[in-house]
């Protein structure tokens, strides 16, 4: 009888994914995005735990800047990725997602996603099914919070800044 393969050791621990800051009519953080984004970013510390991190973002400047803050903030590496995209131009596609998340899931323990209404919205409950094999609850969250996804205990809970205003 041959002897069951063994799977790798998943090494990311935790998939978080951020919806970008409030923005103005031109595309660009504005202060309050600039507050949600930082502290957001204080909240994340926290699960990525001085960890490897890696920041992939949607092209469009305020997932970018919001990306940026939290690259600084979080000493992590930053990738654009056009998949990340959402908008009325832009139709998101899971698939090609997950398929992102799944060629980065072995180069980090902590994957943040910055993108968009659309992807925050559902692409969670997707990832949790496909990857994790559960069905986890979510609901729309504003600008500036973000999803956080524990790979190993199957769990999802939501992360909101603190700002005054």
């Amino acid at each position: 009888m041959k002897p069951k393969p063994t799977q790798p050791e998943e090494k990311m621990n935790h998939l978080i994914l951020v919806r970008h800051g409030d923005y103005s009519h031109t595309g660009q953080l504005n202060n309050r995005g600039i507050i949600q984004i930082e502290s957001l970013a204080q909240k994340i510390k926290k699960f990525s735990n001085g960890n490897r991190a890696l920041i992939l973002t949607s092209p469009a400047d305020r997932a970018r800047q919001s990306a940026e803050i939290l690259g600084r903030n979080l000493s992590a590496q930053l990738i654009t990725e056009n998949i990340l995209w959402s908008d009325c131009d832009h139709m998101e596609n899971f698939e090609d997602a997950l398929e992102l998340v799944r060629a980065q899931s072995d180069q980090t323990e902590t994957l943040i996603l910055v993108t968009h209404y659309e992807y925050v919205e559902s692409f969670p409950a997707y990832f949790a099914r496909q990857e994790l094999g559960v069905n986890l609850p979510c609901w729309v969250i504003k600008r500036g919070e973000a999803w956080v996804i524990d790979c190993h205990q199957k769990t999802i809970s939501r992360l909101q800044p603190q700002y005054e205003g």
